[in-house]
């Protein structure tokens, strides 16, 4: 018996539709609208991104700054002598004050060490005190401002300032603004504890 070839099979199609066997990719013309409605997305975002990273960049350098000044009261208690907060367009650094009058502490000598031994024989006298320097640096972006003594409701630019810290008294402290760009960060402190006691900030 003869065999029979196989029946071809024809697929149906719509009036208009391209064969089933070509794909239809994209045209010149809808790429660059996919493109152009992309760089708009982009161009919206990065206004609200800049200023999101200003705003972090900001409240780090201000956190930073109010754990120097608190750190600065704390250690002059502890320590019993003068720590210092210098302040530039550039940097702001605490240390302790380098002078030999206000670094002494009890029994710092060999001569002021007591002799236990005479009362104590067993017992080795105390060793002194080590004091440990503590230092904290912080870089700024643009600088910092001040209130203006000559206008109302004004700030200055300041170069170069100079806070010391004395072990057991109040350090009432002006009102400090740190600016990056447009934006800033306005602070005020406790003069006995350190603690921020008020805080505004602008951010464009």
């Amino acid at each position: 018996m003869p065999r029979r070839s196989p029946t071809p099979v024809h697929f149906a199609k719509k009036a208009g539709e391209a064969p089933f066997h070509v794909r239809r990719g994209f045209t010149l013309l809808e790429l660059c609208i996919v493109l152009f409605i992309l760089a708009l997305l982009a161009g919206a975002a990065l206004p609200a991104m800049d200023s999101a990273f200003t705003e972090q960049g900001l409240r780090n350098d201000a956190h930073q700054f109010s754990m120097m000044v608190k750190t600065g009261m704390i250690q002059s208690g502890e320590q019993n002598r003068p720590y210092e907060l210098d302040l530039t367009d550039k940097a702001i650094s605490l240390q302790p004050v380098p002078s030999p009058e206000t670094a002494a502490t009890p029994f710092a000598s060999a001569a002021d060490t007591p002799d236990l031994s005479l009362t104590h024989p067993d017992q080795e006298p105390d060793p002194a005190p080590v004091l440990e320097d503590v230092t904290m640096n912080l870089n700024l972006t643009n600088g910092f401002e001040l209130p203006d003594a000559k206008k109302k409701n004004a700030w200055e630019a300041v170069t170069a300032e100079h806070w010391i810290f004395q072990p057991g008294d109040l350090c009432p402290l002006p009102r400090v603004r740190l600016v990056r760009g447009k934006a800033w960060i306005e602070m005020s402190f406790n003069p006995l504890t350190g603690n921020v006691e008020d805080e505004a900030a602008y951010i464009p």
